[in-house]
C-alpha cells in the first residue's frame, strides 16, 4: 500500500523525492517501509518497452524470414540435384576416357597390322623380283605387279590408317575433372543450362564414338582381308620358290655332273703324260698326234665325238674366252695361214697336248704359242 507521509510538514529535498512502499500497514506490528526512487520506475518502464520491442521485432523477422527459409530449402534441393548430375557427368566422363583408351589401343593394333602388311608387301615385291629374275621374265612386268600382290598393295595403300578417326576427335567434347564450383558457374548460363549443355556434349561424344567404333571395325576387317590375301600370295610364292629350288637343285646337280665330267676328262688326259707322239696316230697307247689325242680323250672320257684334224676341229663347238675356258675345252694354234695344232685346256692356265716327236705328250702354258681359237666342245 502506498501512501504519503503525514505529520509535521517538513522541507523536502531532492533526496527525499520518490515513493514509499509500506508492507503490513494494517497489522499491529510495525510496518515495513521501502522507499522506491523514480529512477527505478523509469528503468522498469524502459525494460518493459525493450521487451515489447524485441518481441515485435522477432515476430516481424519470423514473418519476413519464412519465405527465405522456403527459398533456402528449394536451393538446397537444387544443389543436391546438381551434385547428383555432376556425379553422373563424372561417371560418364570416366566411361568416355576408358572408351578413348580402348580406341587408342585398337588404333595402335591396327597401325601395327598395317605396318606388318606393308612389310609383307615389300617382302613379296622383293621375292617377286627375285623369282622373275630366276625365271628370266622381264623386269618391267614386275612393276605392274602380279595380280594378287598388286591388288593387296593397292588395298593396303588405300586403307585410311592415317586418316582414321582417333580419340583426339573426342578431346574437345571430353569433360574435365571440374571442381564443384564449376557446376555453379553462371557465366555461360544458369546451372541447369550448363548441365543440359554438358549432357548434350556427352551424347554427341557417344554418337561420335559409336561412329568411330564402326569405322575402326570396318578398317580392321579390311586389314584382315588384306592380311589373308597377303598370306595366300605368300603361299603362292612359296610354291614358286619350291619349284625354283627344285630347278636350281637340278641345275646344280647338272653343273656338278658337268664338273665331274670335265675333271674326269682332265684326269684321263693327264694319265697319258710322257706318251709317244706319232704323226697321224690315233691311240695314245701306241702313239698319237695332237688332233688324234684330243679326239681320243673326248670320245673315251667325255662321250664327245669330234672330227679328225685340228683344222676341222677348230670349226666345231662354241667359241669362248680364256676367262670362261674350263677343263676339256680345246685351244687351237696356227702357223700364220691355217690351224696346225690343238691342245686341251686343263685349268690354271695350262694345257696338255701331243707336242712333237721329241717331247711327246706334255703340259704347257696355254699361251706358249699365240692361240687363235678357244672352243667348248662339251657344251656345258
Amino acid at each position: 500500500m502506498l501512501r504519503k507521509r503525514t505529520g509535521r510538514p517538513r522541507r523536502q529535498s531532492k533526496k527525499d523525492t520518490g515513493f514509499t512502499l509500506l508492507l503490513l500497514s494494517n497489522s499491529e506490528k510495525k510496518p515495513v517501509q521501502f522507499q522506491l526512487p523514480p529512477l527505478f520506475f523509469k528503468g522498469l518502464l524502459t525494460v518493459t518497452l525493450l521487451l515489447i520491442g524485441l518481441t515485435g521485432y522477432g515476430l516481424i523477422s519470423a514473418a519476413l524470414l519464412k519465405p527465405v527459409a522456403r527459398q533456402k530449402v528449394v536451393l538446397e534441393q537444387e544443389i543436391a540435384q546438381l551434385r547428383a548430375e555432376q556425379d553422373k557427368i563424372r561417371s560418364e566422363n570416366q566411361n568416355l576416357r576408358a572408351y578413348s583408351a580402348q580406341q587408342d589401343k585398337e588404333m595402335q593394333n591396327l597401325q601395327e597390322v598395317s605396318a606388318e602388311i606393308k612389310n609383307n608387301i615389300e617382302n613379296l615385291q622383293g621375292r617377286d623380283s627375285e623369282i622373275r629374275g630366276k625365271l628370266g621374265l622381264p623386269a618391267e612386268s614386275s612393276a605392274s605387279g602380279s595380280g594378287e600382290t598388286a591388288q593387296v598393295e593397292t588395298q593396303a595403300s588405300e586403307t585410311p590408317v592415317g586418316e582414321a578417326k582417333t580419340t583426339e576427335d573426342l578431346q574437345p567434347l571430353m569433360l574435365g575433372d571440374a571442381g564443384e564450383s564449376d557446376i555453379y558457374d553462371t557465366t555461360a548460363g544458369t546451372p541447369a543450362e550448363n548441365i543440359l549443355q554438358r549432357e548434350s556434349n556427352i551424347q554427341l561424344s557417344v554418337l561420335m564414338g559409336a561412329r568411330q567404333r564402326r569405322n575402326t571395325m570396318q578398317l580392321a576387317a579390311e586389314l584382315e582381308q588384306s592380311r589373308a590375301m597377303l598370306s595366300e600370295a605368300s603361299d603362292n610364292y612359296d610354291q614358286y620358290e619350291g619349284v625354283i629350288r627344285s630347278q636350281e637343285f637340278q641345275e646344280e646337280q647338272r653343273r656338278e655332273r658337268a664338273t665331274q665330267r670335265r675333271q674326269s676328262i682332265r684326269a684321263y688326259a693327264l694319265s697319258f703324260l710322257g706318251g709317244r707322239y706319232v704323226w697321224g696316230g690315233e691311240n695314245p697307247y701306241s702313239g698319237v698326234d695332237c688332233s688324234g689325242f684330243t679326239r681320243y680323250i673326248l670320245s673315251h672320257a667325255g662321250g664327245v665325238y669330234i672330227n679328225r684334224t685340228a683344222a676341222e676341229q677348230a670349226q666345231q663347238g662354241r667359241e669362248v674366252s680364256i676367262d670362261k675356258a674350263k677343263p676339256g675345252d680345246l685351244i687351237f694354234y696356227s702357223n700364220g695361214s691355217r690351224v696346225n695344232h690343238v691342245a686341251m685346256y686343263i685349268g690354271d692356265g695350262r694345257v696338255v697336248h701331243a707336242s712333237n716327236e721329241r717331247n711327246g705328250i706334255m703340259v704347257s702354258r696355254w699361251d706358249y704359242r699365240t692361240p687363235v681359237h678357244i672352243r667348248n666342245m662339251i657344251g656345258e
